[in-house]
């Protein structure tokens, strides 16, 4: 039977590690919850850098002539743009032997937790910030309440042809507290069934969208973000992973969680993506 050594031991731990902090950034993100983020991750392979986009348009429906004459294909290609896998992101720290001795609490775990969020709200700023300069439509006029924001983007959506699944609002914290507690109708859901708005001070769905709170930098402060069905794309070229390296004559050890992604909307000026900001 072969032996196993330290540094195996250390290495199948760190891929444990890493495998678990993936799922937890996952689980933390804001954007990659949503469904009109399209995860397009196992398309890339080794050597992979940049995804070809395809233009998600409506096809055009032609009638069939039942005399035989030839109708005209649709030619369905990659468009000029692409989605790059350039954004390679680390949180690197070091614990002291002393430290790690005489904390009482897990250190490192609870650094890597930490680590996670951190990593989480990196990835929704930046999917929001493209999403934001990519949108079709830009609202700036202040609506009466929260709802009749929705509605308009709901309508704007139904002008465009945007499939009526997968549509989701990913709203800012201000957003959130004029339509949950500041708005009657949301309030009063319970007398239409439901009183998880009143005890969560959440909504699931609204006028057809899901509704997600985010507090990422990239919203407007009491606006929203509207994506209708893969709007965006997201892709990682490396899953989250988690280093160790040992630090002797320093009495250290230095950990570091690094990310390789990139992110892009599936058309340049995107009517599946709608931009509320009432300032």
């Amino acid at each position: 039977m072969a032996n196993t050594g330290i540094a195996d031991v250390a290495s199948t731990i760190e891929k444990v590690v890493s495998a678990l902090t993936t799922r937890t950034l996952i689980q933390n993100s804001v954007a990659l919850a949503m469904p009109g983020v399209w995860d397009r991750s196992g398309e890339v392979g080794p050597g992979i850098d940049r995804l070809d986009m395809i233009e998600l348009a409506e096809l055009a429906i032609q009638t069939v002539d039942e005399t035989g004459a030839a109708m005209t294909p649709q030619t369905i290609s990659p468009s000029a743009r692409g989605l790059d896998l350039d954004q390679h992101k680390s949180i690197p720290f070091a614990v002291t032997k002393r430290g790690e001795l005489q904390s009482k609490i897990a250190l490192v775990q609870r650094t890597v937790e930490n680590g996670v969020r951190s990593l989480a709200a990196d990835i929704d700023d930046y999917i929001f910030g493209e999403a934001v300069t990519a949108a079709g439509t830009s609202d700036t006029t202040a609506a009466a309440d929260g709802l009749d924001a929705i509605r308009r983007a709901g309508k704007t959506f139904d002008l465009n042809h945007v499939p009526k699944e997968g549509r989701a609002i990913a709203a800012s914290p201000g957003f959130m507290y004029d339509l949950i507690l500041a708005n009657n109708n949301v309030i009063r859901a319970n007398e239409y069934g439901s009183a998880e708005p009143i005890k969560k001070s959440a909504v699931v769905s609204l006028y057809g969208f899901e509704v997600f709170e985010s507090s990422s930098s990239s919203l407007a402060d009491d606006g929203f973000l509207a994506l209708g069905m893969e709007a965006m794309a997201f892709a990682r070229q490396r899953a989250v992973s988690f280093e160790r390296q040992d630090q002797v004559l320093n009495q250290r050890t230095d950990y570091a969680l690094t990310h390789l992604y990139g992110a892009e909307s599936t058309s340049a000026s995107n009517p599946r993506i709608y931009a509320y900001d009432p300032a």
